[in-house]
């Protein structure tokens, strides 16, 4: 059997802004989220399995301040991208 890996959001926490006189156009103007992801290892022929372990990420609204690149958030979850397009708006 293979092992298959299954990822879930354990809990997210949306932070304010680090500098309530900062610009908008940087992150310590912005909002900021931590998810708490889970990835659980399985394979249903290995007795040792599954496996869990957590995964902790930081989004901040621009990966790069100066280019006013916003930050890819299409490889997160559903529901971290629904949260991220609420906070940032």
């Amino acid at each position: 059997m293979a092992i298959t890996k299954t990822t879930s959001v354990q809990r997210m926490e949306v932070y304010p802004a680090q500098d309530n006189s900062a610009e908008n156009t940087t992150n310590a103007g912005n909002t900021t989220l931590m998810v708490v992801y889970v990835e659980t290892f399985d394979d249903s022929g290995d007795a040792k399995l599954p496996v869990s372990t957590q995964r902790v990420v930081h989004l901040y609204r621009y990966s790069d301040e100066e280019a006013g690149t916003a930050t890819d958030i299409s490889g997160e979850d559903a529901l971290v991208q629904t949260v991220c397009g609420a906070i940032w708006t």
